[in-house]
């Protein structure tokens, strides 16, 4: 299922489901120029092997400039799992009103938590999280090494 809206010349647009491969080559594009990191293998299993997938997008001229992707958690909390901004579309809003949707969409499914994870590196995601109301609920170091912050947010 796809919707869209416009705000500015920003449209937004969520999928439920798995995503058409073309949605899939789009965000893979940018996430690769937001993380040094990234991982597209990790990208394609996340989205083949979750359920209640959840995609939203912000496309300006039908560029993608924008994404988030959650799935299940559990029957209680949905997972906000990766997300991201075009460096030239920052601090306009988009991660605000994606994160905004995500938590509205996962509300109307029933669920009653949302959670994330985050790396001290990623000021600006960790703001952006205890700014929308979530809290710090632990921290752990994963397999290779990297200490992880875990937010939570009651939506119910």
């Amino acid at each position: 299922m796809q919707s869209g809206m416009v705000k500015n010349k920003v449209s937004y647009h969520h999928i439920e489901g798995k995503p058409k491969i073309e949605v899939i080559n789009d965000i893979n594009e940018l996430y690769h120029r937001i993380f040094d990191d990234a991982d597209t293998e990790l990208l394609h299993q996340r989205l083949s092997e979750q359920h209640d997938i959840l995609i939203l997008t912000a496309r300006v001229d039908n560029i993608l400039v924008g994404f988030k992707i959650g799935y299940r958690y559990n029957e209680n909390t949905f997972y906000s799992w990766l997300g991201g901004i075009d460096l030239k579309y920052r601090q306009q809003g988009i991660a605000t009103q994606l994160a905004k949707m995500q938590e509205h969409i996962s509300k109307e499914k029933g669920y009653l938590k949302l959670r994330t994870k985050s790396m001290n590196r990623f000021k600006p995601m960790m703001s952006l999280n205890l700014k929308n109301g979530f809290d710090i609920v632990g921290v752990y170091t994963n397999e290779i090494g990297q200490t992880k912050i875990i937010f939570e947010k009651r939506i119910h």
